[in-house]
């Protein structure tokens, strides 16, 4: 027998609030009008989430009318999530955009999600640094216009203390020691932090609590560093020199992804000591593979070693590093090579003679897939294979993937999103006659 019964309408409010969590704002809005239940639904929203890409056709002034009048059509109720995320070739309003951070603020926010471009380094509310409810912060703030000359990134309060926060991200904000440390001494829960081009002459991050870090660029520098975090459980390094990273009390990672540039390694730093434990390792940049020479020789055996993703240097001139860490990871069962694209440029990077590889063999019983990533007309790929081969891997095994192919098989699948995106917002404009939407 058919029902007449709604049944998403009558799940609990909790429940509804958390569906609405993966909806577009502008559908939210319009079932205001379903029915007053629905209604009261959304003048409780929890989580606002704005995209630009939502509003692609709108002019700025219609964008901030329409957050205005949501804003003003919610109760008195506590938020949980406000995210702003505006890639427009216009700017916001600068008084609009601290007006709806401090909304934010004032409501209890605990998850606070920022990404903005072209904007004024000065202008986000001090206040979003001193919020007790905020549990994750994210900060995405894009380069500075031409015209600020006196600042790169996003500059940071005096005073900054938010004892709730759990997660930090911070892009292209100017992030010094002082600031650092207020933000790790004062949020005693910090258990992620993610700087992205961010860090100016950083000397140390130390804490207890820290379990996620990752280092993605520096806007000043960088120097040589010292990290200090002995609950670290995973760790993201790019665009430094890794001579420059240095450890102070050792975590135990279980995983890693390390991408750096360094002209030279010095070997000061015992860097695999730190990646003895991890069952995922993503290691790239050949100042990694000077590393890894000098260090892989006397090396105990990574006893969790599952997935090893290596390369980005010229494999077929230099496998040693390859070979030894095979040789030194029995229960490895994913493994993918990255062979540095053709042409091959010089530049950037360490470089040193390649190391002998005759005698030396491996087994790694457990290895499953074997995934090879290069140029098209690389010739030096049938000796990565041949290697593999020789040493017990079953050729049916090794997949040949092309960068070329990698990105075309992209580009249809960006598009597709595109598309599907802008159906969905054609789909979503009101049939309402000349009724006049409240948003």
């Amino acid at each position: 027998m058919e029902s007449d019964t709604d049944l998403i309408s009558v799940l609990p409010g909790e429940v509804l609030q958390h569906i609405l969590s993966f909806s577009r704002i502008r559908a939210i809005v319009r079932m205001r009008r379903l029915s007053r239940r629905w209604r009261r639904v959304i003048e409780c929203l929890q989580f606002i989430c704005l995209d630009c890409r939502d509003f692609k056709h709108w002019k700025v002034e219609k964008f901030a009318r329409f957050v205005d009048n949501l804003l003003l059509i919610r109760s008195k109720v506590d938020l949980h999530t406000f995210q702003l995320y505006w890639f427009h070739y216009l700017p916001l309003n600068c008084n609009d955009l601290r007006k709806w951070i401090l909304y934010a603020v004032k409501h209890n926010v605990k998850v606070l999600d920022v990404e903005l471009d072209m904007y004024d380094k000065t202008t986000l509310p001090s206040r979003i640094f001193t919020c007790r409810s905020v549990e994750e912060l994210s900060l995405q703030m894009g380069e500075a216009p031409d015209e600020d000359l006196e600042h790169v990134g996003l500059v940071l309060p005096d005073i900054i203390q938010l004892p709730s926060l759990k997660k930090l991200t911070l892009s292209d904000v100017e992030v010094d020691q002082l600031s650092l440390n207020q933000f790790i001494g004062r949020s005693p829960n910090l258990e992620d932090l993610h700087l992205i081009n961010s860090a100016t002459y950083l000397d140390l991050i130390a804490s207890k609590v820290l379990k996620r870090l990752t280092l993605d660029g520096f806007m000043h520098g960088p120097k040589r560093f010292t990290i200090s975090a002995p609950h670290l459980v995973h760790f993201e390094c790019q665009g430094c020199a890794l001579q420059d990273v240095s450890w102070g009390e050792q975590p135990s990672l279980e995983s890693a992804h390390i991408d750096t540039w360094g002209k030279k390694y010095d070997g000061e730093s015992e860097f695999i000591g730190v990646l003895l434990s991890a069952k995922t390792l993503a290691l790239f940049g050949s100042d990694v593979k000077v590393m890894l020479e000098k260090e892989l020789p006397a090396c105990p055996v990574f006893e969790r070693l599952t997935t090893l993703e290596i390369g980005n240097w010229c494999l077929t001139e230099d496998f040693y590093a390859v070979l030894r860490f095979l040789q030194l990871s029995p229960r490895l069962g994913e493994l993918t090579l990255m062979q540095k694209e053709l042409p091959h440029a010089a530049g950037k990077g360490a470089e040193t003679d390649a190391m002998p590889i005759d005698g030396m063999t491996f087994q790694c019983p457990l290895l499953e897939t074997v995934i090879i990533q290069c140029s098209k007309g690389d010739d030096g790929i049938d000796k990565l294979v041949n290697v593999l081969a020789a040493n017990g891997i079953n050729p049916k095994k090794i997949q040949v993937t092309f960068y070329e192919d990698i990105e075309e098989m992209e580009r249809p699948e960006n598009r597709r999103i595109i598309e599907e995106r802008e159906k969905e917002l054609c789909e979503e404009k009101p049939r309402m006659g000349r009724r006049k939407p409240l948003c």
